[in-house]
């Protein structure tokens, strides 16, 4: 019996790569840098993502949704990464430089009081463990649903609704720690779980 083979329209293995990935690449890179909340961070996890997405080109292109695998992969990637390197690699988003209170936009405690608020959601965020960090960048910011969620992370909708829950308060937590007064950082890194 002969073999047939699927001519993919004449285009090369990069050439395909590029057109899957060009489709997630703003998706990809804006969940990652929710994850890492540093752009050279977020840039290295896309591309490793990239790395082991490129030898399973054939199999994406069979998928109805890819970037479901992609992100499950980018996730495992991710957690991997802050398994085996300090925290203290993840840098802050935002640093406010005194030049920037110009006159044009909103005034000097506005920005004082934004620049604030910035930086103890970004402490706070810091803290999170990585599957909370990750559950609430999918699903509270990048918008995920639950069912998206089950298929990404393997989880079942209750085990997904309670570490949602948890991972909010924990969030919420952290932030009234920080608006008492003390730095996060002296009150020690084990933390309230």
């Amino acid at each position: 019996m002969a073999r047939l083979t699927l001519i993919q329209g004449g285009k090369s293995k990069v050439e395909r790569f590029e057109a899957l990935i060009g489709r997630h690449y703003a998706l990809l890179y804006r969940t990652a840098y929710r994850f890492t909340r540093s752009v050279p961070d977020a840039e290295d996890l896309v591309q490793e993502v990239c790395v082991r997405a490129f030898p399973r080109l054939d199999e994406l292109e069979r998928l109805d949704q890819p970037h479901s695998w992609l992100l499950c992969v980018m996730r495992r990637i991710f957690i991997d990464q802050l398994r085996r390197f300090d925290r203290s690699h993840v840098d802050s988003i935002e640093t406010t430089d005194p030049a920037s209170f110009v006159a044009d936009g909103p005034g000097p405690l506005e920005e004082t009081e934004s620049a604030l608020w910035s930086r103890r959601l970004d402490r706070a965020w810091r803290r999170l463990d990585e599957d909370q960090r990750t559950l609430l960048a999918l699903h509270d910011i990048e918008g995920y649903t639950l069912a998206e969620l089950m298929e990404i992370t393997g989880l079942k909708e209750g085990t997904l609704k309670s570490r949602l829950h948890r991972a909010r308060s924990r969030l919420g937590k952290l932030l009234k720690q920080d608006a008492g007064g003390a730095p996060l950082a002296a009150r020690g890194a084990g933390g309230e779980r």
